[in-house]
């Protein structure tokens, strides 16, 4: 054989190895279940800081009305009060990290105890976060809001999270700082409901846009500023309610002010 029909061939081989490569990589993207192309999926743990205005479905709507091409799904695993020691020694959100695929995992710790005792907060916070990258997900830490009475200790909280999310390389969404700058630039606001420590309806709007924007990387100016949830004594019921309609004036300064703070840190 000439050496012309040798490089011929051995052209027309490397060609088909090309090929054949690529038609391999398309046949298992499209062999994929479509839920796993089209969706990020997103478990929560926590309390009813997560549970109040069912938080985790008010970010599935702000998805939805931005029409993204990923549709947002969750599932949460809460308890009233819980630390997230708790919720290491019960077992379900273990179980259920397990179970199924999941994009991001969120981690909302009791209200008080990062400035009480931030030393539990990291060492179950690291436990957990072992967990969520062995099943090749993400942790992104709920960085929550000092109540009502007490705005001096919003600092420590922001430092709480702050300082075990860059020691373990994790996301966070710092709904506790854009909560602070939302108060600052807009008393009448009101974040807060009756307890002066859980959310209200728009307190939990905040939060939405905050998880919205941080899932996404993508801004929520202009998203729906109707505020749909379900009671929050009973979380993810079908029953859903509206609670509030932002003036758009309140609603861009409120997506306006997070996008800045989410892309900030």
């Amino acid at each position: 054989m000439s050496n012309t029909k040798i490089v011929y061939v051995c052209l027309f081989i490397f060609v088909m190895i090309v090929l054949f490569n690529m038609l391999t990589k398309q046949i298992q993207t499209n062999s994929l279940p479509v839920a796993e192309q089209q969706t990020i999926r997103v478990l929560f743990i926590g309390n009813s800081y997560t549970y109040f205005n069912d938080l985790p479905w008010l970010t599935q709507q702000l998805a939805a009305s931005a029409k993204e091409t990923k549709k947002l799904e969750t599932e949460m695993v809460v308890i009233g009060g819980a630390t997230l020691k708790n919720h290491w020694k019960r077992g379900e959100a273990l179980r259920l990290l397990k179970a199924k695929s999941w994009d991001y995992v969120v981690l909302q710790e009791q209200s008080t105890l990062p400035i009480t005792n931030p030393q539990e907060m990291y060492k179950y916070a690291t436990l957990f976060d072992a967990e969520i990258k062995r099943v090749n997900s993400q942790t992104v830490f709920y960085l929550t809001w000092a109540k009502q009475n007490q705005p001096e200790t919003q600092q420590i909280l922001t430092d709480a999270y702050m300082n075990i999310a860059k020691e373990l390389k994790a996301k966070v969404a710092p709904v506790g700082i854009a909560w602070q700058k939302i108060q600052e630039a807009n008393l009448k606001l009101n974040l807060y409901s009756s307890d002066q420590s859980h959310p209200s309806s728009i307190g939990s709007f905040v939060a939405a846009c905050v998880f919205y924007t941080t899932f996404y990387d993508n801004s929520p100016v202009g998203l729906s500023r109707r505020i749909y949830s379900s009671d929050s004594s009973t979380p993810q019921q079908s029953n859903r309610i509206e609670l509030e309609s932002l003036s758009e004036t309140d609603a861009q300064m409120i997506q306006q002010l997070v996008e800045y703070i989410v892309r900030k840190i």
